[in-house]
């Protein structure tokens, strides 16, 4: 299933309540310098799409914005609103802004779970003239050598599941797909790089929140991560990421 297409399968983009407390316990915070640049916007009324735990939103609430969350999955949304976040427990696509509009739009890591065609269309009606929409997504990226000794692995225990810090297609050509309507220009795309110092149970932790992951059978997925730790354990207990926020940036004209 390409990118653009991955809303429509409901079952895994509705799955991630399944493991909402390790969540928030194991993925990593977005970086400083996304969220430094995010509030150069001078909004003031963000609303965050597919909020999740409220990583983003939280981060954005600490330098004086008001946020506001949409989220599909309940469980996800009780971790949000334990942070403080308001949060509405719907798809983007099916929810009632009431009339409400905002200066910005963020979507960490979920905004290709929204129906593309629907939700551009419902981001220019909330969205004010000159308002920004901001999507990004983060990746983890193991050395070579390690990732040659999990390859085998996941082939033995999970065929057809991406190995998790697999290295990641370029952005360099990819373009803003909000762009080709009338409502959006595009503004920027940058990834902001940084890295993490992991141990074996953070790493089996933050991969067990990746949808392709968690949705294996149980025994297929003990048995992957049993082979992870031995791997990562027999390298020394610690993996060390090249991580990247990838930001695309475009403006309600």
């Amino acid at each position: 299933m390409s990118f653009s297409t991955r809303h429509l399968d409901r079952a895994r983009a509705e799955s991630f309540g399944a493991t909402a407390e390790d969540y928030d316990r194991y993925r990593p915070e977005y970086p400083t310098d996304l969220i430094d640049d995010l509030v150069q916007l001078r909004a003031t009324e963000a609303l965050d799409v597919g909020c999740g735990t409220g990583k983003a939103s939280t981060a954005l609430s600490a330098r004086g914005l008001s946020v506001s969350g949409i989220e599909p999955d309940d469980r996800m949304a009780h971790v949000a609103r334990r942070r403080g976040l308001p949060v509405e427990t719907t798809t983007f696509e099916a929810w009632d802004p009431g009339g409400r509009q905002f200066d910005l739009i963020i979507s960490a890591d979920s905004w290709h779970w929204v129906n593309p065609a629907q939700g551009a269309r419902k981001a220019a009606q909330v969205l004010v003239p000159g308002g920004h929409i901001a999507r990004f997504w983060s990746f983890h990226v193991l050395d070579d050598p390690t990732l040659e000794e999990l390859g085998g692995v996941y082939r033995k225990h999970a065929p057809g599941v991406q190995v998790g810090g697999a290295r990641q297609r370029s952005t360099a050509d990819v373009r803003d797909p909000l762009a080709d309507g009338g409502d959006f220009v595009a503004v920027a795309q940058r990834t902001y790089r940084w890295s993490l110092a992991l141990n074996t149970d953070e790493w089996i932790g933050l991969i067990s929140t990746f949808s392709d992951h968690h949705r294996m059978a149980p025994t297929n997925r003990s048995a992957l991560f049993d082979g992870v730790r031995e791997v990562i354990e027999g390298r020394g207990g610690t993996v060390r990421t090249t991580s990247g926020t990838f930001l695309q940036l475009a403006r309600r004209v």
